[in-house]
C-alpha cells in the first residue's frame, strides 16, 4: 500500500487555497497560495494520521485519486511509522507482541511507534519485517 492521498485544492471568495482529503473528512486547511497550501496539505496530513496512530484509530487505504486532485505524501519519518502500525492492525499484532517478536522492551516498541522520536532505519526495518511485511522505497520527482 502506497501512503499517498488525494487532496482537492481549491480556491475560497478570498483567494485562499483550501485543502480537503475525502479519506479524512475532518482534515482541512489552507494557504494564500499553491505553494503554501501544499506545504500545509504535507503538515495537516501528518498529524492527522499521527493522531489517529495516538489514539488507536483506523487508518483507511489511500482512495484513487480523483480528476483535479492531487496525491500528498507524508513526511518520510511519519510514514515509514504509520507504514509500521498499519501492517501491526492488519496482522492484529500488539506492542506487546511486537516486543516478544524483536527480543525488546515495550518501551521500545512505544518509541518507535512515537512518531517524534527518530528511529533508525534499521530499527524501522526489523519492526515492519516482524509483522511479516516489507517497507519498499520508491523515488519519484517531487
Amino acid at each position: 500500500m502506497k501512503i499517498e492521498y488525494a487532496a482537492k485544492f481549491a480556491a475560497d471568495e478570498d483567494g485562499r487555497i483550501v485543502v480537503t482529503f475525502r479519506d479524512f473528512p475532518e482534515a482541512v486547511t489552507d494557504g494564500a497560495d499553491m505553494d503554501e497550501a501544499r506545504k500545509e496539505a504535507v503538515d495537516l496530513l501528518d498529524s492527522t494520521l499521527m493522531f489517529r496512530m495516538r489514539y488507536r484509530e483506523d487508518i483507511p487505504a489511500p482512495s484513487k485519486s480523483h480528476k483535479g486532485e492531487e496525491l500528498v505524501v507524508p513526511d518520510a519519518s511519519v510514514a515509514v511509522k504509520i507504514a509500521l502500525y498499519i501492517a501491526m492492525r492488519r496482522g492484529n499484532i500488539t506492542a506487546a507482541e511486537l516486543s516478544r517478536r524483536l527480543g525488546v522492551d515495550n518501551r521500545e516498541i512505544q518509541r518507535i511507534l512515537n512518531p517524534h522520536h527518530a528511529t533508525k532505519t534499521e530499527r524501522m526495518d526489523k519492526a515492519i519485517k516482524a509483522t511479516g511485511s516489507r517497507a519498499i522505497i520508491e523515488l519519484q520527482p517531487a
